[in-house]
């Protein structure tokens, strides 16, 4: 039974079966993960845990949702979403992946929430993750540089229809911006994860998480590996 921005039994097959049976090790041993892990070029900071998770959600509970686009808000680098990318193209060859960042560094953040401040994570380059993608053919991934509220409105001009948003941004504006913006455009059932929000550097991004689970009134899918919420149940 799905209510309240969950379905428990299926965070129940994605979260305990990662931490307690086997279902880590068939990941790893699937040749989509090893080819998207490749694809990601070393260039993500996230755990293997996470990483999987999301592959779980894109390659088995994806299927039965009406829109498929991904949306990931806060890409660093662009490991993530190369890895999303070349999953995307096999289980979903119509649907889209944007990847948001400013590729710049973090904008000024918040001192009295956040630890992370303005200039982290400059290590990025639009560019290189730009030549990334198109040497490995990845025509489903659109690389989005700037703030997110420059650069959001543009792509809801094109009504899409996110079955997976994925926030990583660490801070309490852009995680706050990017959960109220991407909700109304996610497709029923579509899968809300958070990256960082249960990080002990990114009490920002986990105070934005707590006023979306009280003005929602959600109880989350998932605690582990990410926090995952759905849309629309």
């Amino acid at each position: 039974m799905a209510t309240g921005g969950r379905s428990a039994r299926d965070g129940y097959q994605r979260g305990w079966g990662l931490m307690h049976t086997d279902l880590a090790q068939k990941v790893a041993a699937d040749p989509l993960y090893q080819a998207a892990a490749e694809a990601s070029g070393g260039w993500s900071l996230m755990v293997e845990a996470k990483r999987m998770n999301l592959f779980l959600i894109l390659t088995n509970f994806f299927e039965t949702l009406e829109g498929k686009d991904v949306i990931e808000f806060g890409s660093y680098r662009g490991g993530n979403a190369l890895f999303m990318a070349h999953v995307l193209k096999a289980v979903a060859p119509k649907a889209k992946i944007y990847a948001c960042d400013t590729y710049a560094g973090m904008p000024v953040t918040d001192a009295a929430r956040d630890l992370h401040g303005a200039g982290d994570f400059a290590e990025a380059s639009f560019e290189a993750l730009s030549k990334r993608r198109d040497k490995l053919k990845l025509k489903n991934l659109v690389v989005v540089k700037g703030l997110f509220e420059d650069t959001f409105p543009g792509i809801a001009r094109k009504k899409p229809s996110f079955g997976l948003a994925h926030i990583d941004c660490d801070i309490y504006s852009g995680v706050k911006y990017a959960q109220d913006a991407v909700w109304p455009f996610m497709t029923k059932g579509g899968y809300v994860a958070y990256d960082d929000a249960d990080a002990p550097s990114c009490i920002g991004a986990t105070e934005a998480v707590e006023e979306l689970v009280m003005a929602r009134r959600l109880h989350s899918e998932q605690v582990w590996p990410h926090w995952v919420f759905r849309a629309g149940l």
